[in-house]
């Protein structure tokens, strides 16, 4: 099973369905979901930020927050890399700027970009633990100050507002330039805009419970070649005990295994 095909699949239609959706007047968005008959699915950081910014608890979202919050410990952090609306459209935005290139200049900048990126993550050393001590300032600054800071930079909130002002009014938010923030800080960090969105990194605290839905290597199988951790977004090392709380369940690792030892487990097992 080749999942990158299906996670191509799913995200457009995730960026086309909300384009659809503010088509026609319906409230459905990366950070609005759809609702359950009186409940309605809500973004947990924005849950959080709300309630900070208000120094109240709206009881209305708290059932959709308490479900997102259970989904996630059910699935990790799997909606970073199937339904998220912000990596999808840094996947598509870049496949469709990649596609007008020519091959000798992609083979030029490629290797020059990765190891330049790589030389500033080797000085800063900066990693998740860094980007949740951040955005625990970001949330004490909420508290005090009343403003929803986070919904300035979350990446997911940029692209869905755009898509949904592009599907009403036909224009573009002019905030897409703040995506510069994201982007720019994640050049710093080692897995970079992961270590930065604040969506991310809720749902890999949560995720730090999850035991269900996770690759593994068979080991008589694995010839320890490497390649799996290469593709990895994360940087996890497939073959060793996989930390939740950083894996996005992309199953890159399985699609590139050459020799089929890596798989999808129901439940994670003991090596």
């Amino acid at each position: 099973m080749r999942y990158s095909k299906i996670r191509s699949f799913v995200g457009t239609a995730i960026l086309l369905g909300i384009f659809a959706a503010a088509f026609f007047g319906y409230p459905l968005s990366g950070c609005n979901y759809l609702p359950v008959s009186y409940i309605r699915l809500f973004c947990p950081v924005g849950f959080i930020e709300n309630s900070l910014s208000s120094h109240s608890i709206a009881w209305k979202l708290l059932p959709g927050f308490l479900i997102v919050c259970t989904l996630v410990l059910l699935w990790g952090r799997a909606y970073c890399s199937w339904f998220c609306p912000a990596t999808h459209a840094k996947s598509k935005s870049l496949g469709f700027i990649a596609a007008f290139l020519p091959n000798s200049l992609k083979r030029r900048v490629g290797p020059k970009w990765r190891a330049a990126r790589q030389k500033i993550v080797s000085k800063t050393r900066l990693e998740a633990k860094d980007g949740i001590a951040l955005v625990l300032g970001g949330a004490v600054g909420i508290a005090i100050f009343h403003y929803p800071f986070f919904c300035l930079w979350c990446p997911i909130g940029i692209i869905s507002r755009s898509l949904v002002e592009l599907a009403t009014h036909y224009t573009l938010r002019s905030e897409l330039v703040l995506l510069v923030v994201p982007l720019g800080l994640g050049l710093l960090f080692k897995s970079g805009w992961k270590c930065l969105c604040p969506v991310g990194l809720f749902r890999g605290v949560v995720a730090l419970g999850n035991r269900s839905v996770v690759p593994s290597v068979a080991p008589d199988t694995c010839k320890a070649c490497g390649k799996c951790e290469k593709v990895c977004p994360s940087e996890i090392a497939v073959t060793k005990t996989i930390n939740t709380m950083e894996c996005i369940k992309c199953f890159k690792c399985v699609d590139t295994c050459p020799y089929h030892a890596a798989s999808v487990r129901l439940f994670r097992t003991r090596r």
